[in-house]
């Protein structure tokens, strides 16, 4: 099982002026590249959620997706776990108008990328962070660019789910939620 929400707080401190819908935006948008992509591949999501957390007297929030098992490939890993939701946010922030080099530096979640990692690390995978991939290895830049890929062609899915999280109560789905949503059949 994969749990994505054993984190610290959101990037609180860069979004210290950012107004709150903006960044549970940002986040619906990157925890539904998660389960998007993750639910084609063949992962089985249990919960897909944004919500705020406080850790160490800060208060930020934190999306969390959770996966009950997941198949495909080590490339598959990479994607869904590690790359998809900077992706996805990525994408929205460029749709919207608000790319620039600061908006784009929020986006990155360094806590997906080290629990990729450490997943392929324990399955014997190596990875480059910069360059070429070793042999039988992935490199960073590849899955990457392969998550930005994905994340175009599923991107109507995308925004349906992060939709759909932005206006649940609790801003919290089901992964069949999620799934029907997205039309996908898992």
């Amino acid at each position: 099982m994969y749990e994505l929400d054993k984190h610290t707080p959101y990037r609180h401190a860069s979004y210290q002026f950012t107004p709150l819908p903006l960044i549970q935006r940002g986040l619906a948008f990157h925890e539904a590249g998660h389960v998007v992509l993750g639910q084609l591949v063949g992962f089985t999501c249990e919960r897909v959620r944004v919500h705020p957390i406080t850790r160490g007297g800060v208060t930020g929030w934190t999306g969390a997706t959770t996966w009950a098992r997941s198949f495909g490939s080590y490339l598959d890993v990479a994607v869904v776990c590690g790359a998809a939701g900077e992706a996805a946010d990525l994408h929205q922030l460029a749709e919207s108008g608000r790319l620039t080099p600061e908006t784009a530096r929020l986006t990155v979640a360094v806590h997906d990328k080290e629990m990729a990692l450490s997943v392929l690390a324990a399955a014997g995978v190596q990875v480059s962070e910069t360059g070429p991939a070793p042999d039988g290895g992935l490199a960073w830049d590849h899955v990457m660019a392969t998550a930005q890929h994905r994340v175009d062609g599923e991107w109507d899915r995308i925004t349906a789910v992060a939709e759909a999280l932005l206006a649940a109560p609790d801003f919290t789905l089901t992964g069949a939620q999620a799934a029907q949503i997205a039309r996908i059949t898992t």
